[in-house]
């Protein structure tokens, strides 16, 4: 046996085990996908029957304040959020952008939780001003309370 035909064994053998396991890892990604697939359904069926996400009832308004240092920024006038939250940033997937050079890819999120809505900076370069005070961590919001970043401001309103 010659080293040529030990050499050409052993990569057949190598092939072999990596083409096995390329099939197994696509099975097993096809599983995953499925299974995901069958939560999704499932709760989608729950969900009519009155077995809905609890922050899904809870809704809150930012309401834009007009002022000279936004220029020429494309925003709404208010942005109706729910309870499951929102982030704001200037991304394209955030749920709600906006396109503004002071304003982070991701700047914070509201959210609602146990009865009480949230605020929280993401890391933002410029931070994210509560009332006048940059905050470091997650601070509990009141309906009327001032919401600053990035020369932009929003008063929040919690509806009933």
């Amino acid at each position: 046996m010659s080293a040529y035909s030990i050499i050409s064994s052993l990569l057949s053998y190598v092939f072999t085990t990596i083409i096995y396991l390329f099939i197994f890892s696509v099975i097993a990604l096809i599983y995953m996908d499925i299974k995901k697939m069958g939560k999704k359904e499932k709760d989608e069926q729950l969900a009519p029957s009155g077995l809905k996400d609890k922050n899904t009832d809870h809704y809150a308004i930012l309401k834009t304040v007009k002022n000279k240092k936004m220029g020429d920024v494309k925003i709404k006038a208010a942005y109706r959020i729910n309870g499951k939250g929102v982030i704001i940033g200037r991304s394209k997937d955030c749920d709600i952008c906006i396109n503004h050079k002071f304003v982070s890819v991701e700047h914070f999120q509201v959210w609602y939780d146990e009865g009480c809505w949230y605020l929280g900076d993401m890391g933002s370069k410029n931070g994210t001003y509560l009332n006048g005070t940059r905050i470091k961590k997650v601070k509990v919001l009141q309906s009327g309370d001032s919401i600053a970043f990035g020369g932009l401001e929003f008063i929040f309103r919690e509806e009933d």
